[in-house]
């Protein structure tokens, strides 16, 4: 008997012993990747982190450019490693190691986090990842042709001429641009995308609920508990968040019918990307939905509005600056207009070489998304180290757009970095702002006409002129980049200025 349970004893240990390192063995291999994530950051420098919280702190509104701002290649070196609570991040900030990751499709995934924009954004082409976003993105493309972008011109002309006339008032007095400067590109952004006319029209029309959307990712990386889904849902903030995501897709949805009900009357003259959507869906039913359609435009109208606004505001404020570059642009729009008041065509925005230049400068040192998170679907090998399967990996477009090597005197305003010779010489992962590879911005193109559009339209009225005591502003990070204070301007008119366009 004494035999028996000493052996039976013995039995259930091993049992015991077998049960335990299989298990261990299972969390091992469940979380092989996570733990060479570790392992490799635990080699690199970075910010110091807190316990537990990591650097989630950095998010608040003055941390991260801080931190950019410190010179992070020189404190740190081109690969960083940043904690967000348990999580290693990799900042990568060479162009050469950056082509590796955004040039392959392999990567295309978005980390974790970007479903905390689901309730806000839905699941459109900023938020999708795999099949969807490949699919989605290859319907909706041919939208983006320059032959389509050209019809919305007319667009950009009523609504750069609806800003000219609320600003016009306001002319020799030191003004803040940024909110009329978004007003603008709402109302570009309600008519291009939903339909919803810039001009005055005898049709009653619900007002557009877009002009009050708000982003809570910084708020939830704030307070880092919120981060877990079944605690936010308790809150009011997720319930304030969700009541106006059914606003917004309740508005949709009835532009949706609105502009069906007008195609089979035969009523549409402009068409918008609603109706370009809902075309897409009768030919593809099974791959785009109604729902889809209700995502992918509440996607554009959301994530057009701070970041163009932005580039729009930042190049006014840099060209008041920068009189000799803004003395430029205005001999550039007279050699193309004369004294001539029509809207510009394509062929006019195509001229306007230097000013383009001016605005992608303005977005290499104010890029308007500033932070681009991915996931790795295969390991990536860089110069020194190997980053695993499975790493999140943080671009920042603002430390990136500051290396030296690359940007000489990165802090100063020089347009002609981005002539067509100097472009051809520089890595083109080197210039993110609309990022790169196959996530490049699809409406890359629509906002370049867009922002020269409005701009053009008011350097035909005014010269644009600094206020003295506010030549300088603190860049805050809200997903999008803003300026703390606002960006203040003074218009002087003009001695021969356009008061009207001819469309």
């Amino acid at each position: 008997m004494f035999v028996q349970k000493v052996f039976e004893k013995a039995s259930q240990s091993e049992l015991w012993s077998f049960v335990s390192l299989s298990l261990v063995i299972f969390v091992m291999y469940t979380l092989r990747d996570y733990m060479k994530t570790v392992l490799l950051s635990l080699k690199l420098s970075g910010p110091t982190a807190i316990p537990i919280m990591g650097n989630c702190m950095l998010i608040k509104e003055k941390n991260l450019l801080r931190f950019h701002a410190a010179k992070a290649f020189s404190l740190y070196g081109s690969l960083v490693r940043i904690w967000v609570l348990l999580f290693p991040f990799f900042v990568v900030l060479q162009p050469d190691d950056l082509q590796l990751i955004l040039s392959s499709k392999k990567h295309t995934n978005k980390v974790f986090f970007y479903r905390f924009m689901h309730n806000f954004l839905g699941n459109g082409l900023i938020t999708n990842s795999g099949d969807k976003w490949h699919s989605h993105r290859r319907l909706i493309q041919p939208t983006f042709h320059l032959n389509i972008l050209e019809r919305f011109i007319g667009t950009f002309a009523d609504a750069s001429q609806a800003l000219y006339e609320m600003l016009d008032p306001l002319a020799d007095q030191d003004i803040n641009i940024t909110h009329y400067v978004n007003n603008c590109i709402i109302d570009i952004l309600n008519e291009a995308v939903l339909g919803v006319p810039v001009k005055k029209t005898d049709v009653q029309m619900e007002p557009s609920p877009f002009r009050k959307g708000q982003l809570v990712i910084p708020h939830r990386f704030l307070k880092p508990w919120l981060l877990f889904d079944s605690i936010y849902q308790m809150t009011q903030l997720a319930s304030d968040e969700l009541q106006q995501k059914r606003r917004l897709n309740e508005f949709t949805r009835k532009m949706i019918k609105v502009r069906r009900e007008m195609r089979e009357k035969n009523e549409i003259q402009n068409k918008c990307l609603l109706d370009y959507m809902i075309e897409i869906s009768d030919s593809n039913p099974g791959e785009f939905t109604e729902d889809d359609i209700v995502d992918e435009a509440c996607t554009f109208m959301l994530a057009g509005q701070d970041s163009v606004g932005a580039a729009v505001a930042f190049t006014i404020f840099l060209l008041a600056q920068n009189p000799e570059c803004q003395s430029k642009c205005e001999e550039e729009i007279e050699r193309i207009f004369g004294d001539d008041n029509r809207a510009p065509s394509m062929q006019d925005l195509r001229e306007m070489r230097y000013l383009e230049m001016c605005i992608k400068e303005s977005l290499r040192l104010y890029p308007s998304v500033p932070l681009i998170a991915r996931k790795l679907g295969e390991e990536v090998r860089l110069s020194k180290y190997t980053l695993p399967a499975g790493s999140n990996v943080f671009i920042c477009p603002y430390a990136t757009h500051r290396l030296p090597d690359i940007y000489p005197e990165p802090e100063k305003f020089i347009p002609e970095r981005f002539s067509a010779e100097n472009s051809e010489k520089r890595n083109s992962y080197a210039f993110l702002a609309f990022s790169a590879g196959p996530r490049y911005c699809i409406g890359n193109r629509f906002a370049i006409m867009e922002i020269k559009t409005v701009i053009s339209r008011l350097l035909r009225s005014y010269h644009i002129l600094p206020v003295a005591g506010k030549t300088a502003f603190l860049p805050v990070y809200r997903i999008t980049l803003r300026a703390s204070g606002g960006l203040w301007v003074h218009f002087k008119s003009r001695e021969h200025k356009l008061t009207d366009l001819s469309c």
